[in-house]
């Protein structure tokens, strides 16, 4: 059973396509996405390629949990079940 949930909420291809075309969508999402990237490639020059995969690796990895949360908590899952799932 936590497999079938895990392939529902993580990793599932379906969810991840209706967000990107969900996000093309929304006001200020490309203004935001560049001033971004502006940002991220001055990062990356001050502190190095390395430095800067590492940051935005964990940064995505706390982001991702954070993401799961608030889809739990929408979908109205109770705290027990999630925890299960994440463990």
């Amino acid at each position: 059973m936590q497999e079938l949930f895990a392939q529902l909420f993580w990793g599932n291809e379906d969810v991840s396509h209706a967000v990107a075309c969900l996000c093309e969508d929304i006001p200020g999402y490309h203004s935001a996405k560049t001033a971004y990237e502006q940002v991220l490639s001055q990062v990356r020059e001050q502190i190095g390629f390395e430095l800067c995969d590492q940051l935005l690796s964990r940064l995505t990895e706390c982001s991702s949990y954070e993401a799961y949360a608030y889809y739990a908590v929408g979908l109205g899952l109770r705290e027990t079940i999630f925890r299960a799932l994440c463990g």
